[in-house]
């Protein structure tokens, strides 16, 4: 079996604006171009396409997430607020969360992307599979976008596996410069689910991802943080 590929053009018109970190922008602020923009993902789609891997990968093909299947990690209040911003030309959604029109739809077919893409693996259709989708997904807590992050893409794909594909244990390797709040609250008192994040210390969110944030109650014990110092490189693996 070969290895799964999601991606949609769709996902590359999710706009972040612009950005000057944490300044607000404007004069005498020269405003950039944000961080989470579409071009670094589609630029990796397209040497996928240059190199002539993206021949060898399996197509898959997303869809959008349902109500329900976002509702298993997040609150009917943070859904109906993503959903009430979609006609904005540009709206802060959270902490550091910026969104444009139509990304709430968007953002509905990243979260169906990384369930679909899950699914293929389960089926058998491939022997494991990439989702290359926007608006990202590990930083959203059940009620607040942050980080860029709409909807906890990761999260709501476990309980997926969880609750409607009844896995009896699933685990996260989650391995980013920031670290992996939002799926780690998702399943911060769930056994079922090993978390593990690999970040750069302290860093985002501020004085999260912490060796001592192990679980709480049945869960306790199965979430990992490894917090790296600035700069580690291979051999701090």
């Amino acid at each position: 079996m070969k290895t799964g590929f999601l991606y949609h053009e769709l996902y590359m018109w999710h706009n972040t604006g612009n950005l000057a970190g944490p300044m607000p922008f404007g004069n005498p602020v020269q405003p950039y171009e944000h961080s989470e923009h579409p071009e670094t993902k589609r630029r990796f789609r397209n040497l996928l396409e240059i190199s002539g891997l993206l021949k060898q990968l399996v197509r898959l093909e997303p869809r959008p997430a349902t109500d329900e299947e976002i509702l298993r990690f997040h609150t009917p209040g943070h859904l109906d607020k993503i959903r009430s911003l979609n006609e904005y030309f540009g709206a802060d959604a959270g902490v550091f969360t910026p969104m444009g029109r139509g990304s709430f739809e968007i953002a509905q077919l990243a979260a169906g992307g990384v369930i679909e893409a899950v699914d293929a693996v389960l089926a058998k259709r491939v022997r494991n599979a990439y989702a290359l989708v926007r608006p990202p997904g590990h930083h959203a807590l059940q009620d607040l976008a942050m980080g860029f992050c709409l909807f906890g893409n990761a999260a709501i794909a476990g309980l997926h596996l969880l609750e409607v594909r009844k896995l009896n244990r699933i685990a996260f390797a989650d391995w980013d410069v920031h670290h992996g709040n939002g799926t780690q609250t998702a399943f911060w008192e769930d056994p079922r689910a090993l978390t593990i994040s690999m970040h750069q210390d302290n860093c985002f969110p501020p004085d999260s991802g912490h060796m001592s944030e192990r679980g709480a109650g049945r869960g306790e014990g199965y979430n990992i943080n490894i917090p790296l110092p600035p700069g580690s490189g291979v051999g701090a693996h």
